[in-house]
């Protein structure tokens, strides 16, 4: 698992969060744990893409919203892309509040 120790940081058009918690295991494939996206609110589609500016890195898009992931293990990142999706548990108040398979769109 990956820990992290910031919240989110905001960038002009893209968010940052750094605080999330990873696991990855070959029958389920990669799921994240982190606080709640308030900007992915409006629902509709949640996608992703590996940065071009690191592999370690993606980028999650729903609508016109952006949040940038940082730092996960490429291999788990490759897996998931084989796979056409991570999931992600969204937490507010150390309770589970959305669960949401975020789907793979390449670059």
């Amino acid at each position: 698992m990956s820990n992290r120790t910031a919240g989110t940081t905001s960038g002009a058009a893209v968010k940052t969060v750094t605080q999330y918690e990873s696991l990855f295991a070959l029958r389920t494939g990669l799921t994240i744990l982190l606080p709640l996206i308030e900007d992915f609110n409006d629902g509709g589609e949640i996608c992703f893409t590996i940065s071009p500016d690191n592999p370690h890195d993606i980028i999650i898009r729903a609508k016109d919203k952006q949040v940038l992931l940082k730092s996960l293990k490429k291999e788990h990142l490759d897996a998931s892309v084989a796979r056409g999706f991570i999931m992600f548990y969204e937490t507010k108040d150390d309770e589970v509040v959305r669960c949401t398979s975020c789907l793979y769109r390449g670059n």
